[in-house]
């Protein structure tokens, strides 16, 4: 499955409409996101039970503020649409699989 990118207006929608969603909140002049994305899309790409999205931070800032995002990258992991489990910071595929593991397995 591709990774979504996440508007203001579908973003509620696209959350509630998966059993399990992970969301990177990124920007585009971030190192560390820019760094991270060819992971997260191989995961997305071996893992399509679960919902990938990205948020671009610099134009939903909404969402950035809703979720009070306050670096990047920053991750939310939603079980059923509720928010289980955050992280942030760069990633590499083993460390995104550990983060995953804890939205899979909590209560």
């Amino acid at each position: 499955m591709a990774v979504i990118e996440a508007t203001s207006e579908n973003f509620d929608e696209l959350i509630q409409t998966a059993e399990y969603a992970v969301v990177d909140f990124y920007g585009d002049h971030c190192g560390a996101c820019v760094a991270t994305a060819p992971y997260y899309r191989e995961v997305a790409d071996d893992m399509a039970f679960i919902k990938f999205i990205q948020v671009n931070t610099s134009v939903h800032r909404d969402l950035a503020k809703r979720f009070r995002i306050m670096g990047i990258p920053a991750f939310r992991y939603f079980k059923n649409g509720e928010l289980v489990h955050k992280s942030t910071g760069g990633m590499d595929t083993e460390r995104i699989h550990e983060e995953l593991a804890k939205m899979l397995y909590h209560d």
